[in-house]
């Protein structure tokens, strides 16, 4: 029988990229790839729908902070947008938790991310919060830890590569 304390080494694995960049599925692909994984899409919070985004962002954020100080599983992996605020708040969570942060950004060519994938069928206010998300950098932010082009491979593809990224880091 194992026990994960809080004490465990961690890994969070921030999946980062505009809308449908694969962030979700291929959240979901990594934590079941990985041993002792737990995913947390960003997206599920308790802020109203009708919040303006930074009090959305906020309420996300905090969550987020809160479940890496909790965390007890060896790797967290977390699906959500971020700039370089959030980035520096997520940082200082995992600093103070002595875990590491390894950030992939999601970044399919945007007309591929402004297109109906899978079963995913985007609203007119999506596509143009795609296009004014790749105005804003979010599909090449420079602290990435690695950058993947999620057109053309599946998400089973995708997470084996971010897992062994994540295993064994460039340097």
């Amino acid at each position: 029988m194992s026990f994960t304390s809080t004490n465990t080494p961690l890994t969070v694995i921030h999946l980062n990229g505009p809308i449908n960049s694969g962030k979700t599925t291929i959240g979901l692909a990594l934590s079941r790839l990985l041993p002792d994984a737990r995913f947390i899409d960003g997206d599920d919070h308790d802020a109203p729908e009708d919040a303006p985004f930074d009090v959305q962002w906020a309420i996300a954020l905090e969550r987020l902070v809160t479940q890496i100080a909790q965390a007890r599983e060896r790797h967290l992996v977390i699906a959500y947008p971020i700039g370089e605020a959030e980035f520096e708040r997520l940082r200082a969570a995992c600093d103070a938790r002595d875990a590491r942060l390894f950030v992939v950004t999601l970044a399919p060519p945007e007309a591929v991310a402004r297109s109906n994938r899978g079963e995913r069928v985007l609203t007119d206010w999506e596509r143009q919060r795609i296009g004014q998300m790749y105005r804003e950098g979010y599909a090449s932010r420079a602290f990435s830890d690695c950058v993947i082009d999620t057109s053309s491979a599946s998400a089973n593809v995708c997470a084996t590569e971010i897992a062994r990224r994540v295993a064994f880091p460039a340097h």
